[in-house]
């Protein structure tokens, strides 16, 4: 049965010869980036030149094209993101894919008629995470690659209003939920979220179980014996074997990941997507082997169906390689070390050619280890029956595993793509020709694309024809110089001529004028998708107000308020949980703490902490109903016993922290699926009022949730929400009103957006003023947020920068900032101990006298991991961050809350650490004299209690700008 409903299939290009490779292969679009604020910054991409002409060359040949701006944006950076967007709206970029925020937010104010795709960056998970989207003006949805085609579905069927969700379909897959890994940019300042990853995760690693002290610092252990030490090296995707299913399924777009990789590479994968989705569409296709060997071939790292089509963990995970692995072709039987001859028993029926690049893997020392030894072919080899005969260079054992890990047909097949072309639905153009009294040809065309509207064009040519003497032009001359439109992409379909006769001018004349009318055509085709000259106006003029009002970068302390570095602090010590709830922006600074058990929360409260949020972390194992090789919700899935746990572990925290007269928050973790989402809502709903005084939310999706929820309940930001700059605390934190997505015609009216709408009295600093976000007018309407954490990815000197655009632009919620523990380095739905081929090892360790789980690097560096109750795992850094020498530059900022992430550690972890940090805020309010000594002292004692040492993260270092 024929398909109507097929996706849109979505292309990578990291270059103008990839761009190229994808629109001729056949994708109907392709995504690309600048030089800049690209999540691959690894890639060539594209100059702003190149980015025209990549646009051009695609919109002429019917294909879209979105351009990444899926960084996050340092404040000092918003003004060049704010002239990027202008220039892209300026190009005609169909859509731009973002993960920052405040992008989200700048794009909205300054080019609302440019599409938003959220990116997977943005780490949407969940349906309410989609419904956020709609409700804040994105077009489109790129879902985590977590999601389940069956959560998909569901998803799409929740939506109150139509938005877009595309999926990744083939390529790499990183082992962490996309935008919640930190890994790279902790162990040296690369980020991912820069587009700098190190990829750290195709490394070896050990595996390692051990004992921790009182404090929770590892002190003895030993290695679990493992086959395979990549343990964090994904397979790479490869939906191809389930496209009927996906086609079926209300999604919307399919992405190839690979803008790092060759032209070849693309333009081989989107070939083979394309033919697939055009035969599911007249209801013909059927999985084809040979279609799968090219795609081994083309590049992998071994193919998985991924996460949205049900991989198990092994199936997902490729631990013993993470390099490509090409298309296995058999192994060495037989080799003549006097005529070099090699005979390979083959396992495929596919043959390597002459220049096809093949790979042997010799075994050593056993299975152990292997080693790799690669050869282009000089000859085809002769086959007879299932073996090949090859004569090498070089010796071979025999055994080895032969692999082909580069077909020179696909390479020379991309070659041809690019640079000849076959042009299949090329622009037919209908020309007539007609002659004024001055024998100057009157030109009109007409030209119908089959992807957008007809256009015309009409001039006069720029030049006089003049009476034949002896040999004059004859109409079928005139038309076949018309007819030449050699490889661009327009086709002449008729000419027609109302030609007097007897007339002649150089073929130079009429070559040039169908020059000028293929010119003209395509600039009028390209026109009908960029914005006008005076809409380009008009947005120049509003970028110039924004950068007046929103996006100055502060050089110095602000007038209008006191310097905060100078100003008295409370100790929040001697404070109730009715003043710690009270909106006081800007005016406390206190010491808040991130515990998971009853005993490190008690520890922490009599060490004097007032603030408590509180991940509980429930202990399932001795609990029947949980099953699994590690118990947990994804294999018994019985979520109403998990969080009537939850329940009283928060009823028994609330008793605590009534006691101790201390505010408790309810931290949600980043990831939470819809599952958790639903359980959390109805415990949210039958919890006793003052239980708790907030939920701590790590993702959009919990936020839209719990917003919309009946009652009311404060919400506090973690780290996961990425918050780099002051336009993303505002659209987390203000008070406007929710962006209305698909608005009336009348409310995109030209009148709507006249000049008048962006005059400069419309945008004037009255308009933002202190008095707008009076506290009378302020307490009537809360912010989304109460509070938000900003990134521990932010230097010094970019925290200062934030903090104080937050405070100049009225963004009226409390900031937050990590300042102890190991801090999560990446969350995975993968369970590493799952995931283990050797079953025993999950008993072993469970059985064993050990409570740590660890992986070390070959640096001797051990990351704590730990798997979660829902079995996804989770990984710290290696060493500890502290900053409690730094409390005085904090508090100088202008921060509200320090904070200690203690979960995972024990109670005496708890109380040493907020005693010392204590203690340093009480130093730093009291102004002591000898206060840097102290502080030094303070941080000495706590290195002394750190698992794997103390570090300063990127507070001093920042992360690298420069690939």
């Amino acid at each position: 049965m024929s398909q109507t409903n097929i996706p849109e299939l979505l292309a990578p290009a990291g270059s103008i010869e990839s761009l190229k490779a994808g629109v001729n292969a056949g994708a109907d679009a392709v995504y690309l980036s600048g030089k800049r604020f690209g999540a691959r910054q690894f890639a060539r991409n594209f100059s702003l030149n190149e980015m025209e002409q990549a646009i051009e060359y695609a919109h002429l040949r019917g294909v879209r094209v979105y351009v990444t701006v899926n960084t996050l944006i340092k404040e000092s950076e918003l003004p060049m993101v704010g002239e990027n967007l202008l220039k892209l709206y300026s190009l005609g970029a169909d859509a731009i894919i973002v993960q920052d925020l405040g992008v989200a937010r700048l794009a909205r104010q300054l080019v609302p008629d440019l599409n938003l795709h959220s990116s997977t960056q943005m780490t949407i998970h969940n349906p309410q995470g989609v419904n956020w989207a709609a409700e804040n003006g994105f077009k489109r949805v790129v879902l985590a690659r977590e999601m389940s085609i069956q959560d998909i579905v569901k998803t799409a069927s929740q939506l109150p209003k139509k938005i877009e969700l595309e999926v990744f379909a083939h390529g790499a897959i990183c082992y962490s939920y996309s935008g919640q890994c930190f890994l790279s940019s902790f162990i040296g300042g690369r980020s991912g979220n820069r587009g700098m990853c190190a990829q750290p995760c195709r490394k070896q690693y050990q595996l390692i179980k051990g004992k921790v002290d009182k404090y929770g610092k590892y002190k003895e252990g030993e290695e679990i014996p493992l086959k395979d030490h990549y343990l964090l090296s994904t397979r790479d995707l490869a939906i191809y074997s389930h496209l009927d299913q996906i086609s079926a399924a209300p999604i919307d777009s399919i992405k190839i990941e690979g803008r790092m990789k060759p032209p070849e590479y693309v333009a081989s994968v989107v070939k083979i997507y394309r033919d697939a989705l055009d035969l599911i569409s007249k209801g013909k296709w059927r999985v084809r082997e040979a279609e799968i060997s090219k795609l081994k071939m083309s590049f992998n790292r071994g193919l998985t169906k991924g996460w949205m089509m049900g991989a198990s963990y092994n199936s997902m995970m490729g631990r013993s390689n993470p390099g490509n692995r090409g298309l296995y072709l058999g192994k060495v039987a037989s080799y003549n070390k006097t005529s070099n001859e090699t005979i390979i028993k083959t396992r495929t029926r596919v043959k390597p050619e002459k220049g096809d690049g093949i790979l042997f893997k010799q075994p050593q020392n056993g299975e152990k280890s292997h080693k790799l030894w690669g050869t282009i072919l000089e000859h085809s080899p002769s086959v007879k029956n299932d073996n090949l005969m090859l004569k090498l260079r070089k010796r071979v054992e025999i055994g080895s595993n032969v692999y082909i890990t580069r077909r020179k047909s696909m390479v020379d097949g991309a070659d041809e793509m690019v640079n000849n072309p076959q042009l299949p639905n090329r622009i037919p153009v209908d020309i007539h020709m007609a002659w004024n009294k001055e024998l100057v040809p009157l030109i009109r065309v007409n030209a119908t694309p089959s992807w957008g509207k007809s256009v015309d064009i009409s001039f006069e040519a720029d030049f006089e024809m003049e009476k034949a003497i002896n040999r004059p032009l004859s109409p079928e001359t005139i038309k076949k110089q018309l007819e030449k439109t050699g490889g661009t992409p327009f086709i002449i379909r008729d000419i027609s001529l109302n030609y007097p006769g007897d007339l002649f001018t150089s073929i130079g004349n009429l070559n040039r004028l169908r020059r000028q009318i293929l010119e003209k055509i395509t600039e009028k085709i390209l026109d009908t998708g960029r914005p006008s000259s005076e809409e380009i106006k008009l947005t120049q003029n509003q970028l110039v107000q924004l950068k007046k009002v929103n996006l100055e970068t502060p050089t110095g302390n602000n007038s209008k308020d006191e310097d905060v570095s100078t100003r008295e602090s409370v100790n929040v010590a001697n404070l109730t949980p009715a003043d710690l709830a009270e909106e006081r922006p800007f005016k406390l600074i206190n010491l808040a703490i991130y515990v998971d058990c009853i005993s490190s929360m008690k520890a922490a409260l009599q060490a004097g902490c007032k603030r408590i949020y509180f991940q509980p972390k429930i202990d399932i194992e001795g609990n029947k109903k949980f099953k699994g090789p590690l118990p947990c919700l994804k294999h018994s899935n019985d979520y109403d016993t998990y969080f009537e746990m939850v329940g009283l572990s928060l009823m028994e925290a609330a008793n605590l922290c009534q006691e101790y007269n201390s505010s408790l928050v309810w931290k949600w973790p980043e990831i939470t699926n819809r599952k958790f989402i639903k359980g959390a809502i109805n415990l949210l709903n039958i919890l006793p009022e003052k239980t708790i005084q907030g939920v701590m939310v790590g993702g959009t999706g919990a936020i839209w949730a719990i917003k919309n929820t009946p009652g009311s309940i404060n919400m506090h930001g973690s780290a996961g929400l990425n918050i780099w700059n002051h336009m993303a605390a505002s659209e987390l934190c203000s008070k406007e009103e929710p962006f209305k997505n698909e608005p009336s015609e009348d409310e995109y009216s030209k009148d709507e957006y006249s000049k008048d709408e962006y005059s400069k009295d419309e945008y004037s600093k009255d308009e933002y003023s202190k008095d707008e976000y009076s506290k009378d007018e302020y307490s009537k309407i809360k912010p989304v947020l109460k509070s938000i954490t900003l990134s521990p990815e932010l230097s010094q000197k970019e925290l200062k920068m934030v903090v104080s655009q937050i405070k100049n632009y009225d963004a009226y919620c409390q900031l937050e900032f990590l300042v102890q523990g190991n801090l999560e380095a990446l969350v995975s739905e993968d369970c590493l101990l799952c995931g283990l081929k050797d079953k025993d090892i999950v008993k072993n360790f469970k059985d064993s006298p050990y409570s740590f789980l660890g992986i070390k690097d070959f640096k001797n560096r051990i990351f704590p991991v730990e798997i979660d109750a829902e079995c996804r795992t989770h990984i710290s850094n290696s060493v500890e961050l502290c900053l409690v020498d730094h409390i005085h530059q904090l508090k100088g900022m202008g921060f509200n809350s320090l904070v200690i992430d203690s979960r995972n550690k024990p109670a005496d972890y708890a109380h040493t650490t907020v005693s010392l940090y204590q203690k340093a805020l009480d130093l730093t309010i009291a102004h002591d004299p000898k206060l840097k000594t102290k502080l030094n002292s303070l941080k000495n004692q706590v290195k002394k209690i750190s698992n794997g040492g103390i570090t300063t993260g990127n507070f001093l270092r920042g992360v690298h700008d420069d690939p």
